[in-house]
């Protein structure tokens, strides 16, 4: 059987976006998906949640784990390092702005990480949520000049550092895969266009959900990705049909 390696964004792939980012553990289904893959597969779970979220809900899995876009990286079994060295001289500041925002719009919140800030608005009056992020990205304008992005995701404004980016850790995965490995990856937001970019021709990508992309193919929800995983669990050899 060939080699298959596998990239899973988490949120809107592997899980719904839930209201709150705290509301979306893995269900018993998503759980069972993940280790028919990883019985199929070298999977790799590579996520905008920190290290301890993803350990906390995925750790007990036989597959490798990538936080924050992939400033944290764990081995199946192994222990978290980071990518790089981290500046977290900046997060303060970016967090008192979207707490203002915050204030803004009521019922967004503010999810502060090792090395990115996130505003979510998804559960925020639209009116309200829409002014409030205007305003926000207002105050962040001077950030990508300190090699910081602003990053649009679903109902998330996110500020990273740049060197924390989906296509560099999707690099170094498939540089160390078997050669001739077939690469898979699915994602459903802005940061995992920066995945799909960076893997070879050849991969198969396939984008969750509506809204541009680059990726190969695309399935309309969550329930259509966990359909094609589980195909490719079984060891289809056409992933790009719905049966």
């Amino acid at each position: 059987m060939e080699a298959v390696v596998v990239l899973l964004d988490y949120d809107g792939t592997l899980v719904p976006l839930a209201p709150r980012p705290e509301l979306a553990a893995p269900d018993a289904e998503a759980l069972e998906i993940v280790r028919e893959l990883a019985a199929a597969a070298e999977v790799h779970v590579v996520s905008g949640r920190t290290r301890e979220v993803l350990e906390a809900w995925l750790g007990a899995l036989p597959v490798a784990l990538h936080a924050e876009h992939g400033l944290w990286t764990r081995p199946v079994g192994g222990a978290w390092r980071a990518r790089f060295a981290p500046d977290a001289s900046w997060l303060a500041e970016v967090e008192r702005a979207m707490q203002r925002a915050t204030a803004r719009a009521p019922g967004s919140t503010v999810e502060r990480k090792s090395a990115s800030m996130a505003w979510h608005y998804r559960v925020a009056d639209p009116a309200a949520a829409a002014e409030a992020l205007a305003w926000l990205r207002e105050e962040l304008a001077p950030l990508p000049a300190r090699g910081l992005d602003l990053l649009d995701g679903a109902c998330v404004l996110e500020v990273r550092d740049r060197r924390a980016n989906k296509g560099a850790v999707a690099r170094e995965i498939v540089a160390s895969a078997r050669p001739a490995a077939r690469v898979v990856a699915f994602g459903d937001d802005t940061t995992d266009e920066d995945m799909f970019a960076a893997l070879p021709h050849g991969a198969l990508t396939v984008k969750v959900g509506g809204g541009p992309t680059i990726a190969r193919e695309r399935v309309r929800d969550v329930a259509a990705a966990r359909k094609r995983m589980r195909r490719l669990a079984r060891g289809a050899r056409d992933v790009n049909n719905d049966e």
